[in-house]
């Protein structure tokens, strides 16, 4: 429910680039995949050079500052009880490790869960 209601509002405030398939209904990678497909062939039978830039996000979500996000939804005028819940799924998260009878002090967990 806070998944179809937060994609509601971050497409009708046009917050994607067309381009973005991931996260995305009846959207997917093959789509873009395609696209560069076309662009390859496209280029091929023009006898041009196509650029091409990949870019590996490893751990993105280990690293996406919370508030960051917080602030985007703020920003594209997300208010009331949405982003107050959103606020609280990201921010209380603190986890310890339990070890036969050895309890750790507690971890703030960083990133998107």
């Amino acid at each position: 429910m806070v998944c179809a209601r937060l994609m509601h509002v971050l497409e009708r405030s046009k917050w994607f680039v067309p381009s973005q398939s991931g996260f995305r209904r009846r959207r997917s990678t093959i789509d873009n995949l395609l696209k560069l497909e076309m662009a390859i062939r496209e280029a091929f039978m023009r006898k041009k050079h196509l650029v091409s830039i990949f870019f590996n996000f490893e751990k993105a979500y280990d690293r996406t500052r919370q508030h960051g996000i917080l602030k985007d939804l703020s920003d594209i005028g997300l208010k009331g009880n949405l982003p107050l819940f959103i606020k609280n799924f990201l921010q209380t998260r603190i986890f310890q490790i339990h070890i036969g009878n050895i309890l750790s002090d507690n971890f703030n967990q960083e990133g998107v869960p």
